[in-house]
């Protein structure tokens, strides 16, 4: 009877022993399986980013009014001499700033948000950077609407113009076909424009900078979900900013041509799915813009599969003559 009993206690120890275990390794798995749905690490980053500035007659931009050297292009290189890397931020419409994800030592996303600053956290080489800021102004010759000029195939596809933004191609020589160096940051990624009016003198008239933020792919989801997703605030709200204050363009991509050619692709480009309408400007007045870009980390698509990417993007303005019986502004090949 004893020894049954003996029996008895060590099944039930055992017993024990094991849910211990089943209990531990369950509670791993779903710890692993949390962090795996909704944390960052340090990884998802742009480390490449080639975006260029482009208008049209009727509207003149410059990186210096007091030189007076108004054209109708800035270059990637002209705006950003260095490459810097965009880490994960997201815009306080309450602050009127950015804030960065913050990280524990493992790498995992913390719920807190860090203040930035532009004169540490913008345009600089350092592991600290989190977005870019470059400044130029525009001037006007009429009273006009400026806008974002739509996307336009161009070649039968084989190049663009316009406003799009799409994940770089990069010839792999391996499969002999070009890999997407975006990987989905294209998806998250956020250009604001910052517009301020600016006196004779050149010096901010005291009106409220004007805040837009262009949100490219708006439609298109790592996971290969279709359809627009409102991105939350930190503030509490559903949308970054008033959504009337937001243009977004459904996705931008390129595909291999036929025959492959390893330095052609062919373009299919978003449309924009409301206004793309800016700001106005009365004939002479000179504004300032601040175009900021920024990897979005309240975006369903900043994920760490991501990685470190690279972007390519054409920023164009449209303008359209308001009033005043002036002559209607020349449309040139640059302008779609």
């Amino acid at each position: 009877m004893k020894k049954h009993q003996d029996q008895q206690r060590i099944k039930a120890k055992r017993r024990l022993i094991l849910y211990a275990y089943m209990l531990l390794i369950l509670l791993i798995l779903t710890t692993v399986s949390a962090y795996a749905s909704f944390s960052l690490s340090t990884t998802p980053r742009v480390s490449n980013l080639s975006i260029y500035i482009n208008t049209v007659p009727g509207m003149e931009i410059t990186l210096d009014p007091e030189d007076k050297e108004w054209g109708q292009h800035i270059s990637y290189e002209d705006m950003f001499p260095e490459k810097y890397k965009l880490r994960p931020a997201t815009w306080s419409q309450k602050d009127m700033k950015f804030y960065g994800a913050r990280y524990s030592y493992d790498g995992k996303l913390k719920d807190q948000w860090e203040p930035l600053t532009d004169a540490r956290h913008a345009n600089n080489t350092s592991y600290e950077n989190y977005y870019c800021i470059a400044t130029f102004y525009a001037h006007s010759v009429r009273n006009i609407q400026v806008s974002l000029a739509p996307a336009v195939a161009l070649d039968n596809g084989l190049s663009a113009s316009g406003t799009y933004l799409m994940g770089e191609p990069v010839w792999n020589a391996e499969t002999i076909l070009h890999d997407n160096n975006g990987k989905g940051a294209e998806n998250a990624i956020r250009i604001g424009l910052r517009v301020t009016r600016l006196d004779e003198s050149l010096e901010p008239t005291g009106d409220a900078p004007e805040f837009i933020i262009y949100e490219p792919n708006a439609d298109a989801h790592n996971d290969g979900s279709i359809g627009y997703l409102d991105t939350p605030s930190i503030d509490g709200s559903e949308t970054l900013i008033e959504k009337d204050k937001i243009i977004t363009q459904s996705a931008s991509t390129w595909t291999e041509t036929d025959p492959v050619e390893r330095d052609v692709q062919k373009h299919q480009l978003g449309e924009f799915t409301d206004s793309s309408d800016l700001f106005t400007m009365k004939k002479d007045e000179v504004v300032k813009i601040e175009m900021i870009i920024w990897l979005e980390g309240q975006d369903a698509d900043c994920t760490n599969a991501i990685a470190d990417a690279g972007i390519v993007a054409n920023l164009q303005f449209k303008v359209t003559e308001l009033g005043g019986g002036l002559q209607p502004i020349p449309q040139g090949s640059d302008n779609p």
